[in-house]
């Protein structure tokens, strides 16, 4: 009997030593199957370069969006979920998924509390989304959104330098850091590539602040005159580089422009020194000189230039330095006297006036008291950042009003252009950069960088319009501070 039980517990426990085996196959196969062999593959954009195409299932996917209202610096644990797929530092508004190696839009949340103040209101989402709907890019000469995206890290580079706890914008009821202006920036520049088959995700994703006070917009431009890098006949008019004795610093507890004299802090001189008096002549500061009186002094009212050589090529003029003295416009100066009428006080109607009275100009010229400094470049002209600027986008601003580098939505009506004549009026609503600034843009005022050459003229001189301008705060930038 013993010796039967010997003989049939071997072939049993051969029986459950297979039973078991085919349970463990099973279950290996099962945890296979879903995973990277049989299942979802995994991102090869590491190995290659490439990223590969999503399925038609994954493209329709859409993250979906939040509604409720997060306070700035709040996480909950959807966000500490989220951190471990993607750092919010090094991307704003979008994040790459693991999965595929593309980018997708983070859900959109909504601030708790979204700043005002007695310059600024926020717009309703429906406000944003009406306004998004009357911009068209192509008003300001562009065939896509992506071509936004060198002057946007222009301004991004100036933003990026600046402290970022620090405020870019300081009113009662309302701040708004560096931080946040480099957010936003940041933002927009992930955007940019998604705007021309979605320019909705705008209005979704920033806050549009509209200014109480419509601003007035006038026009700007680089323009061209005549000039000799030497002194020769017909070039009688000096360009002044930045005199070695102009000192810019902290004055009865004021920075500003200056000079020592004899131990005394002097204000600089004065337009009637220099083009009078000629207390600048013989110290070596020409850097050209110019047929026209009158088009320096325009060329100073516009902060830059390009020279046309004698022998037909170009150099360009930077601003330098200003001497600090208020600005006045010499078409007002000539009405003031009862010399021109009120209408008739462009650069051309005070040309024409100085071409019958020339033993009037250099007098008339000097009560503005303003003046400006160049340097020579090959490069193009330059905004207040430091970066070239972009015609139709860049736009001089009042920096206590509207941040340096900050990202603008604007519409306004500009005069068109026919034969070196203003020819009526168009309307233009797009992106703007506030990337410049300038003696006479105080306050509630934008001047419009135009462009260069003398083409653009009758457009940029004729601007004078009330423009409706909005201030684009990302939500994560209010959200995260």
């Amino acid at each position: 009997m013993l010796h039967f039980f010997t003989d049939t517990r071997k072939p049993l426990w051969k029986a459950a030593r297979l039973l078991l085996a085919v349970a463990c196959l099973a279950a290996l196969l099962s945890c296979v199957r879903s995973g990277p062999i049989f299942g979802h593959r995994p991102d090869v954009s590491s190995v290659d370069g490439k990223a590969e195409a999503p399925e038609p299932a994954e493209a329709a996917e859409a993250p979906e969006t939040g509604d409720a209202p997060v306070a700035a610096g709040d996480a909950g644990a959807g966000d500490e979920a989220s951190a471990e797929a993607f750092d919010p530092a090094e991307t704003p508004g979008l994040t790459r998924s693991r999965s595929v190696g593309r980018l997708s839009l983070r859900p959109v949340r909504e601030p708790l509390a979204i700043p005002a103040c007695d310059m600024f209101f926020p717009l309703s989402n429906v406000e944003g989304a009406q306004n998004m709907a009357r911009l068209d890019i192509r008003s300001q000469g562009l065939d896509s959104w992506r071509a936004l995206e060198d002057p946007v890290q222009r301004s991004l580079e100036y933003a990026l330098n600046m402290p970022a706890d620090e405020p870019a914008l300081a009113r009662p009821g309302m701040s708004l850091t560096w931080g946040q202006v480099v957010r936003s920036l940041e933002e927009f520049l992930d955007l940019l590539p998604l705007l021309d088959a979605d320019p909705d995700l705008l209005a979704e994703r920033f806050v549009w602040y509209g200014m109480r006070q419509k601003p007035l917009m006038t026009g700007y431009y680089t323009p061209e005159i005549e000039a000799s890098l030497t002194r020769r006949p017909g070039y009688e008019f000096p360009i002044y580089g930045v005199p070695e004795d102009l000192r810019y610093g902290p004055v009865r507890g004021r920075s500003q422009f200056y000079r020592v004299e004899r131990g005394r802090v002097l204000p600089y001189y004065r337009r009637g020194d220099m083009d009078v008096r000629k207390v600048l002549a013989g110290r070596g500061l020409e850097i050209a000189w110019a047929k026209d009186p009158v088009d320096v002094f325009y060329m100073q009212v516009e902060g830059c230039g390009r020279l046309r050589l004698p022998d037909g090529t170009t150099r360009n003029v930077l601003y330098g330095a200003k001497n600090g003295h208020g600005f006045r416009s010499l078409g007002r100066i000539l009405h003031a006297r009862g010399l021109l009428p009120n209408g008739r006080l462009a650069k051309e109607d005070v040309q024409k006036y100085f071409a019958k009275h020339p033993e009037r100009m250099f007098e008339l010229m000097a009560e503005n008291r303003s003046y400006v400094f160049f340097r020579l470049e090959d490069s193009p002209p330059e905004g207040t950042i430091g970066k070239p600027l972009t015609p139709m986008v860049s736009l001089a601003t009042d920096r206590k009003l509207l941040p340096l580098g900050s990202l603008l939505a604007f519409e306004a009506e500009i005069p068109e252009a026919r034969d070196g004549r203003p020819a009526g009026k168009r309307k233009v609503a797009g992106i703007g950069l506030a990337q410049d600034t300038g003696t006479a843009i105080r306050g509630s005022r934008v001047d419009y960088y135009i462009g260069e050459g003398n083409a653009v003229a009758p457009i940029a001189s004729n601007i004078k319009t009330e423009a409706t301008v909005y201030l684009l705060i990302s939500k994560e930038a209010l959200i995260n501070g």
